[in-house]
Protein backbone atom coordinates (compact mmCIF):
# COMPACT_ATOMS: atom_id res chain seq x y z
CA UNK A 1 0.00 0.00 0.00
CA UNK A 2 1.29 3.52 -0.84
CA UNK A 3 2.07 6.11 1.81
CA UNK A 4 -0.98 8.12 0.73
CA UNK A 5 -3.15 5.04 1.02
CA UNK A 6 -1.77 4.26 4.46
CA UNK A 7 -2.35 7.84 5.63
CA UNK A 8 -5.94 7.77 4.37
CA UNK A 9 -6.58 4.51 6.19
CA UNK A 10 -5.21 5.94 9.44
CA UNK A 11 -7.51 8.97 9.10
CA UNK A 12 -10.54 6.75 8.46
CA UNK A 13 -9.75 4.56 11.45
CA UNK A 14 -9.34 7.65 13.60
CA UNK A 15 -12.73 9.00 12.54
CA UNK A 16 -14.33 5.63 13.22
CA UNK A 17 -12.79 5.53 16.69
CA UNK A 18 -14.03 9.03 17.48
CA UNK A 19 -17.49 8.15 16.24
CA UNK A 20 -17.50 5.05 18.41
CA UNK A 21 -16.43 7.02 21.48
CA UNK A 22 -19.10 9.63 20.79
CA UNK A 23 -21.74 6.92 20.52
CA UNK A 24 -20.60 5.32 23.77
CA UNK A 25 -20.77 8.67 25.55
CA UNK A 26 -24.27 9.36 24.29
CA UNK A 27 -25.40 5.98 25.56
CA UNK A 28 -23.79 6.72 28.91
CA UNK A 29 -25.68 10.01 29.15
CA UNK A 30 -28.91 8.16 28.39
CA UNK A 31 -28.27 5.96 31.44
CA UNK A 32 -27.51 8.88 33.76
CA UNK A 33 -29.04 8.15 37.19
CA UNK A 34 -31.94 10.28 38.34
CA UNK A 35 -30.48 12.13 41.34
CA UNK A 36 -32.25 15.52 41.23
CA UNK A 37 -34.99 16.31 43.73
CA UNK A 38 -37.74 16.47 41.13
CA UNK A 39 -40.82 18.53 41.90
CA UNK A 40 -44.31 17.03 42.04
CA UNK A 41 -45.07 18.59 38.68
CA UNK A 42 -41.95 17.08 37.13
CA UNK A 43 -42.86 13.62 38.42
CA UNK A 44 -46.37 13.98 37.00
CA UNK A 45 -44.95 15.07 33.66
CA UNK A 46 -42.60 12.08 33.58
CA UNK A 47 -45.39 9.58 34.23
CA UNK A 48 -46.65 8.15 30.92
CA UNK A 49 -49.99 9.20 29.50
CA UNK A 50 -52.18 8.35 26.52
CA UNK A 51 -50.14 6.84 23.71
CA UNK A 52 -47.00 6.45 25.82
CA UNK A 53 -47.56 2.83 26.94
CA UNK A 54 -48.38 -0.49 25.25
CA UNK A 55 -50.94 -0.66 22.47
CA UNK A 56 -54.46 -1.38 23.76
CA UNK A 57 -53.98 0.37 27.10
CA UNK A 58 -55.65 3.69 27.89
CA UNK A 59 -55.43 6.06 30.90
CA UNK A 60 -57.83 5.47 33.79
CA UNK A 61 -58.86 8.56 35.76
CA UNK A 62 -55.67 10.45 34.96
CA UNK A 63 -52.35 10.78 36.78
CA UNK A 64 -52.28 10.78 40.58
CA UNK A 65 -50.23 12.56 43.21
CA UNK A 66 -49.22 10.12 45.93
CA UNK A 67 -49.83 11.63 49.37
CA UNK A 68 -49.08 8.44 51.30
CA UNK A 69 -45.85 6.52 50.83
CA UNK A 70 -46.93 3.09 52.03
CA UNK A 71 -47.42 1.88 48.44
CA UNK A 72 -43.69 2.46 47.82
CA UNK A 73 -42.60 -0.34 50.12
CA UNK A 74 -43.26 -4.00 50.85
CA UNK A 75 -46.74 -5.42 50.34
CA UNK A 76 -48.81 -5.20 53.51
CA UNK A 77 -46.67 -2.49 55.09
CA UNK A 78 -48.39 0.68 56.30
CA UNK A 79 -45.22 2.59 57.19
CA UNK A 80 -43.65 5.10 54.84
CA UNK A 81 -40.16 4.11 53.66
CA UNK A 82 -37.40 6.11 55.31
CA UNK A 83 -36.37 9.11 53.25
CA UNK A 84 -39.47 9.13 51.03
CA UNK A 85 -40.08 12.60 49.59
CA UNK A 86 -42.91 12.40 47.06
CA UNK A 87 -44.35 10.26 44.30
CA UNK A 88 -47.03 9.74 41.72
CA UNK A 89 -48.78 7.08 39.70
CA UNK A 90 -50.70 6.58 36.48
CA UNK A 91 -53.30 3.87 36.00
CA UNK A 92 -54.34 2.28 32.74
CA UNK A 93 -57.03 -0.19 31.65
CA UNK A 94 -56.88 -2.61 28.73
CA UNK A 95 -59.44 -2.07 25.98
CA UNK A 96 -61.63 -0.13 28.41
CA UNK A 97 -62.01 -2.99 30.92
CA UNK A 98 -60.93 -2.73 34.56
CA UNK A 99 -60.47 -6.50 34.58
CA UNK A 100 -57.00 -5.77 33.25
CA UNK A 101 -55.16 -2.88 34.89
CA UNK A 102 -51.67 -1.39 34.83
CA UNK A 103 -50.22 0.84 37.53
CA UNK A 104 -47.06 2.87 36.81
CA UNK A 105 -45.63 4.24 40.06
CA UNK A 106 -42.70 6.55 40.78
CA UNK A 107 -41.23 7.06 44.27
CA UNK A 108 -38.64 9.76 45.01
CA UNK A 109 -36.25 9.64 47.99
CA UNK A 110 -33.92 12.13 49.61
CA UNK A 111 -30.82 9.97 49.14
CA UNK A 112 -29.67 7.02 47.07
CA UNK A 113 -29.12 5.01 50.23
CA UNK A 114 -32.79 5.34 51.15
CA UNK A 115 -33.95 4.50 47.62
CA UNK A 116 -31.82 1.33 47.69
CA UNK A 117 -33.36 0.17 50.97
CA UNK A 118 -36.88 0.95 49.79
CA UNK A 119 -36.27 -0.79 46.47
CA UNK A 120 -35.17 -3.97 48.25
CA UNK A 121 -38.34 -3.95 50.35
CA UNK A 122 -40.62 -3.05 47.43
CA UNK A 123 -39.48 -5.93 45.21
CA UNK A 124 -40.13 -8.40 48.03
CA UNK A 125 -38.26 -11.52 49.12
CA UNK A 126 -39.63 -14.15 46.75
CA UNK A 127 -36.43 -14.92 44.87
CA UNK A 128 -38.06 -17.92 43.21
CA UNK A 129 -40.49 -15.58 41.44
CA UNK A 130 -37.85 -13.16 40.20
CA UNK A 131 -36.13 -13.04 36.83
CA UNK A 132 -33.81 -10.66 35.07
CA UNK A 133 -35.27 -8.22 32.59
CA UNK A 134 -34.48 -8.80 28.91
CA UNK A 135 -32.60 -5.48 29.04
CA UNK A 136 -31.51 -3.92 32.32
CA UNK A 137 -33.29 -0.70 33.27
CA UNK A 138 -31.47 1.75 35.53
CA UNK A 139 -28.97 0.64 38.15
CA UNK A 140 -31.13 -2.17 39.49
CA UNK A 141 -34.06 -3.91 37.84
CA UNK A 142 -36.05 -7.11 38.21
CA UNK A 143 -39.28 -8.76 37.09
CA UNK A 144 -41.45 -10.48 39.71
CA UNK A 145 -44.21 -12.79 38.49
CA UNK A 146 -47.27 -13.55 40.65
CA UNK A 147 -45.91 -12.14 43.93
CA UNK A 148 -47.57 -13.17 47.16
CA UNK A 149 -50.74 -15.13 46.50
CA UNK A 150 -51.36 -13.55 43.13
CA UNK A 151 -52.15 -15.83 40.23
CA UNK A 152 -52.36 -13.31 37.43
CA UNK A 153 -50.06 -10.36 37.94
CA UNK A 154 -46.51 -9.23 37.37
CA UNK A 155 -44.38 -6.31 38.47
CA UNK A 156 -41.29 -4.85 36.82
CA UNK A 157 -39.09 -2.78 39.16
CA UNK A 158 -36.22 -0.37 38.55
CA UNK A 159 -34.02 1.89 40.67
CA UNK A 160 -32.08 4.81 39.23
CA UNK A 161 -30.27 7.08 41.66
CA UNK A 162 -32.81 8.17 44.26
CA UNK A 163 -35.90 7.16 42.27
CA UNK A 164 -37.72 3.82 42.29
CA UNK A 165 -40.19 2.79 39.58
CA UNK A 166 -42.70 -0.04 39.40
CA UNK A 167 -44.91 -1.16 36.52
CA UNK A 168 -47.57 -3.53 37.84
CA UNK A 169 -49.95 -5.34 35.50
CA UNK A 170 -52.92 -7.36 36.74
CA UNK A 171 -55.16 -9.50 34.57
CA UNK A 172 -54.93 -11.58 31.44
CA UNK A 173 -53.51 -8.70 29.40
CA UNK A 174 -50.30 -8.86 31.41
CA UNK A 175 -47.22 -9.28 29.29
CA UNK A 176 -43.73 -9.10 30.71
CA UNK A 177 -42.15 -7.65 27.57
CA UNK A 178 -44.65 -4.80 27.50
CA UNK A 179 -44.14 -4.12 31.21
CA UNK A 180 -40.40 -3.84 30.66
CA UNK A 181 -40.88 -1.43 27.76
CA UNK A 182 -43.13 0.79 29.89
CA UNK A 183 -40.57 0.64 32.72
CA UNK A 184 -37.76 1.71 30.39
CA UNK A 185 -39.89 4.50 28.91
CA UNK A 186 -40.79 5.85 32.36
CA UNK A 187 -37.13 5.98 33.39
CA UNK A 188 -36.23 7.71 30.13
CA UNK A 189 -38.98 10.27 30.72
CA UNK A 190 -37.62 10.97 34.21
CA UNK A 191 -34.15 11.44 32.74
CA UNK A 192 -35.53 13.83 30.14
CA UNK A 193 -37.27 15.92 32.79
CA UNK A 194 -34.11 15.94 34.91
CA UNK A 195 -32.23 17.38 31.93
CA UNK A 196 -34.80 20.14 31.55
CA UNK A 197 -36.40 18.55 28.48
CA UNK A 198 -39.98 17.59 27.72
CA UNK A 199 -40.90 14.01 28.61
CA UNK A 200 -41.50 12.39 25.22
CA UNK A 201 -40.20 8.80 25.52
CA UNK A 202 -42.69 6.01 24.78
CA UNK A 203 -42.83 2.26 25.28
CA UNK A 204 -42.97 1.78 21.51
CA UNK A 205 -39.64 3.60 21.11
CA UNK A 206 -38.04 1.55 23.88
CA UNK A 207 -39.24 -1.67 22.26
CA UNK A 208 -37.15 -0.86 19.17
CA UNK A 209 -33.91 -0.44 21.10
Amino acid sequence: MSRKGTAALVVLLGVAALTSCSSDNSEGNADKPVTEQLSQGEISQALPGAGDVISGWEPYKGKRVTKEASYCTASGSTAAPEGWVRGGSAWFVYNGSTNDMMDVSVCLYDTTEHSKAAYAAWRGKEADKEQDLDKAVGEESVLVTNPGRSEDSLSAFSRSGNVNIRVKIEGTAGDSTGAQDVLAATLKRLQQVQEGERATATAAEQAKQ
